[in-house]
């Protein structure tokens, strides 16, 4: 068929039509009626082979796509030159990969297969069939004024096998791909946009150096390859012939030598190196005579024809050549499918170029860029941020940057930044205001606008880095070109990102921070220190990243549903609002405050911080004594009586906490402490004045609202009631927070510590939670605290800032069943260790297998590990979290509206944190309803598989 074809093609054709499908003509799809009539115009009567994108508009691209193949005899190439994808010609309306500069850093080479592939899918979604990438350059000359970020590096080893598989992922999407510029464009000084580059190279260092990629590429049949237009001086002997008109270099090297059998095309004859010594039509000629099969952007079309068809009738150039040029172009259109006409639909172009995924695929490239250049304190990834004063400055921008507001997600950090200009008038204050920080993290931004090809790091902002570095710890993280880092080698710890775009900004403050690893290598030399290969690779701390949801391998799409059931659960009452959090694989791909603290209230943000009720049994308690447990301190099987002497003589004196954590101890499910401390007054029930006051002083201290002290001694009375409390006839499972308090007495008994101050010691301070607390009014201003309730039973107030749980409350806040506040994201920094094996940070606070056992079955329930509230496996009992999740999810519900829940099968954590009890507990909706059950449930229908 393939043969059929061809051969019915082509002696249909005449000589001119001939001539004309060797000829790609430039095009635009900005909208302009007139190029539109004048591009359908060459295509009818000249016949031309195909039409190059520039700048335009993509969906009009699509249409214009469509009309121009309607109208030709033959189908045409469509071409772009998007060597870092659409975003090259369509900036504000594609995505922009990363360029091949930065691509030369990635050790993972199937990445560079995964773009090929994505920006090919996106160029068929235009309707292109004919990408000019990859750039197959070797950029050895740091002055390179064209090439630079273009090319994959100086390693010709790392240039050829990137080429590779960017070519293959190309081909494999059904576009040809185009290696470029033959004979090798690295090495020049000169931009032949404007000059014609002499490249004074003889034949063996070209075999060794600039052929190196291109004879690979060439033996593995890459669809075609571009000649570049630079004057060869030791191979050319026609001075001043490009290699893209040179017979010697075209058909002599490359088809003979290199036996390559693809399509060769000239780059751009519209561009001086070839407009300032051949004029159009002879250009045009001598590139067909030289052995080029496709003439790229011809200025003057019918002179070109006229001319060509002069050379054959001289016979510079036979009409076998020609059929044999026809013949790979049409065999190149029948491999991409074009004889079958192909249509592209013009629906919905924007949201098909510009998919989540390919946002992932984006940022998963950049995280793996990230080098680090020199680390000499073994300061990187940041570990310790807990009481370190740090500040940030940024150089060379108008406004705090991206990268340092990621840094305020994972530590405390005063922000500065210094405009191009200032540093004169800043310097000296900067200096002064740094002499108190711990660690000044310096981040230096590219200008915007410009490739620094020509530039460097000024002296007078080395000079200015060196005398901070003098005087604390200092990180530099630089945003640019990487050959300006020879500047800089002299700095400890230095970062580089080579990008100045925002998501690259985000990734390299989290790969700072450890959340992400850090595994780039150098793809040049900037200098004898940081060197061609240089690699300083640096694991995970653990910390939890940031990302879109494909990235963690969830469908953004089937995340919709979430908005909806969020925006109903606040329309209805549920509740006035809260916050969402959803971790995948280590990155939060959800965080939503939503609704308001009160119904008419502020807004929820991210730092509202929510009494989190009974998670505080996995978030504290269960914690506390998973610690114990694994320093052999606390035994599971012990008699309790031997922590709480007070339980000698009792019912509960051979008690053990295995079962107790279980909730397998015969234990009641709670006392009503509170009623007893209340008075009726008519129909109302008030604090009786013999237990309570409205002012603290040393015999009523314990705080149960914000004016309302519990006499001190009261505590004790609690405790006694609870130590022969009357137990139940069998020890079944039954809910009980009576549990958690001798659990937290048996705690407090060990470590000779008050709980609240033993898990700040040992949990938050070392993850380094500013908003994880019991008595939280003691640190965290009241307007970040959601109310709770309105209570009219009991503290007859607005409950804000102490604990809503009244026994709790009566404890002073502090207790092993409740009284802990929170945000999501905080809450799930801590499910996330757990999820971890124990380790966060860099700190290991557990090992793996005490994480497993806590969070396993206890003996054979079908609901409870210990403190860990499990899938419930009765089919006869109320569900407690999502059918899809799997049994050894592991967590727990709170009172509030709360509820985490971590997933280890899929790596997920699922947090939500809500004031459903605000303005009355009696508001049962979010239960009714599940709410966070079908919240959890768009979490798992969304997994991708």
């Amino acid at each position: 068929m393939e043969e059929r074809w061809i051969q019915s093609n082509l002696e249909n054709m005449t000589i001119d039509e001939k001539i004309g499908q060797m000829m790609i003509i430039r095009a635009y799809s900005k909208g302009d009626e007139a190029e539109k009539n004048y591009i359908l115009s060459l295509i009818e009567k000249y016949k031309i082979g195909g039409v190059c994108f520039f700048q335009g508009d993509p969906e009009r691209q699509v249409m214009l796509t469509n009309m121009f193949q309607g109208s030709s005899k033959i189908p045409l190439f469509i071409a772009i030159d998007g060597e870092w994808g659409l975003g090259m010609r369509h900036s504000e309306k594609t995505i922009s990969f990363p360029k091949n500069l930065i691509l030369g850093a990635i050790q993972d080479e199937s990445l560079i297969y995964k773009l090929g592939k994505e920006i090919g899918s996106q160029c068929k979604t235009l309707g292109i069939n004919f990408n000019f990438s990859p750039v197959a350059d070797i950029n050895i000359n740091s002055k390179n004024p064209v090439i630079y970020d273009r090319s994959f590096g100086e390693s010709k080893e790392n240039v050829t096998s990137k080429s590779y598989l960017m070519f293959k992922g190309l081909e494999d999407a059904g576009v040809l791909s185009c290696a470029k510029h033959f004979p090798g464009h690295g090495d020049t000084d000169k931009d032949s946009h404007y000059t014609l580059p002499v490249l004074e190279h003889d034949k063996y260092r070209l075999d060794d150096v600039e052929l190196f990629p291109f004879r690979r590429l060439a033996a593995q049949n890459i669809g075609s390859i571009m000649v570049g237009h630079l004057y060869l001086s030791k191979v050319e002997t026609d001075v001043n012939r490009p290699a893209s008109l040179s017979r010697t270099i075209i058909t002599g090297m490359l088809r003979e030598e290199l036996s390559y059998r693809g399509l060769i095309l000239t780059d751009g004859l519209d561009m001086k190196a070839i407009t300032k010594n051949f004029p159009s039509g002879i250009a045009e000629a001598e590139a067909v005579w030289a052995g080029n099969d496709i003439l790229l952007l011809p200025e003057n079309i019918p002179l070109a024809i006229q001319t060509i068809k002069k050379y054959i009738k001289e016979g510079k150039i036979s009409f076998d050549q020609i059929d044999a040029s026809i013949r790979r172009i049409l065999a190149a259109k029948y491999k991409l499918g074009l004889h079958l006409r192909p249509y592209y639909d013009e629906n919905n172009i924007f949201e098909r170029i510009n998919s989540q995924k390919a946002l992932a695929l984006k940022a998963e490239l950049m995280e793996n860029a990230v080098t680090l250049l020199k680390d000499e304190k073994k300061n990187i990834p940041i570990r310790q941020t807990k009481d370190i004063n740090t500040a940030t400055l940024s150089i060379n921008t108008d406004e705090i940057t991206i990268f340092q507001r990621r840094i305020d997600d994972y530590t405390k950090a005063r922000h500065y930044h210094l405009q191009p200009g200032q540093l004169n008038e800043k310097k000296t204050s900067l200096i002064n205001t740094f002499k108190q920080f711990d660690r000044v993290i310096i981040s230096i931004h590219s200008e915007i606008g410009t490739r620094f090809a020509f530039k460097e790091l000024p002296t007078d902002v080395i000079n200015f880095l060196k005398e901070i570095e003098k005087m604390t710890e200092v990180i530099i993280v630089f945003f640019g070109n990487p050959y300006f880092t020879d500047r800089l080698e002299n700095f400890p710890a230095v970062l580089l990102a080579y990008d100045d775009e925002e998501i690259m900004q985000d990734i390299t403050a989290q790969c700072l921070f450890g959340a992400n690893p850090i595994k780039g290598k150098m793809p040049v030399n900037a200098s004898s220190t940081f060197s061609l290969g240089l690699v300083n690779e640096r694991a995970s701390l653990g910390r939890l990243g940031f990302g879109v949801p494909e990235r963690a391998g969830v469908d953004s799409r089937k995340l919709l549903g979430i908005d909806s059931i969020l925006s109903v659960m606040v329309q209805t009452g549920a509740t006035p609002g809260g916050q969402l959090v959803v971790a995948k694989n280590g990155k939060i791909i959800i965080n939503k405050p939503f609704g308001r603290l009160t119904p008419l209230g502020e807004k929820v943000e991210k730092n509202t911080v929510y009494d989190v009720a009974s998670l505080t049994k996995i978030l504290s308690t269960s914690l506390a004594a998973m610690k114990l447990y694994e320093e052999k301190k606390l035994s599971l099987t012990r008699p309790l009586k031997f922590y709480i002497s007070d339980l000698i003589h009792t019912n509960k004196e051979e008690m053990e906490l295995g079962e107790v954590l279980a909730h397998e101890a015969g234990l009641r499910a709670y006392i009503p402490f509170h009623k007893e401390t209340l008075v009726k007054v008519q129909k109302t029930y008030l604090p009786d004045t013999n237990f309570y006051r409205q002012h603290f002083s040393p015999d009523f201290a314990i705080p149960v609202s914000e004016k309302l002290f519990l006499r001190t001694d009261y505590r004790d009375s609690i405790w006694y009631k609870i130590y022969h409390s009357e137990l139940r006839s069998g020890k079944s499972y039954r809910y009980s927070d009576l549990g958690f308090f001798l659990v937290q007495k048996t705690i407090e008994e060990i470590t000779r510590q008050k709980l609240d101050e033993y898990v700040d010691q040992n949990f938050y301070r070392p993850l380094d939670l500013h908003y994880t607390a019991y008595k939280p009014l003691e640190k965290i201003p009241i307007s970040l605290i959601a109310p709770s309730e309105v209570d009219n039973y009991f503290r007859n107030s607005v409950i804000r800032g102490t604990v809503h749980d009244m026994s709790a409350a009566m404890l002073g806040g502090v207790a092993g069943n409740a009284g802990l506040f929170s945000t999501a994201t905080e809450a799930t920094m801590i499910m996330q260790m757990l999820l971890n094996g124990g380790h966060y940070g860099g700190i290991r606070f557990f090992q793996p297998e005490t994480v497993q056992f806590f969070t396993s079955r206890y003996n054979g329930s079908t609901r409870r590990g210990l403190g860990f509230d499990l899938k419930e496996l009765n089919p006869k009992k109320t569900e407690n979290m999502s059918e899809l999740a799997p049994a050894s999810t592991y967590g727990h519900l709170g009172f509030t509206g709360t509820v985490t829940f971590a997933d280890p099968e899929n790596q997920i954590v699922f947090t939500l944190l809500a004031n459903r009890t605000y303005p009355t507990m009696d508001n049962n909706s979010m239960h009714v309803k599940k709410y966070r059950i079908k919240l959890q449930d768009e979490i798992y229908k969304a997994l991708l598989p």
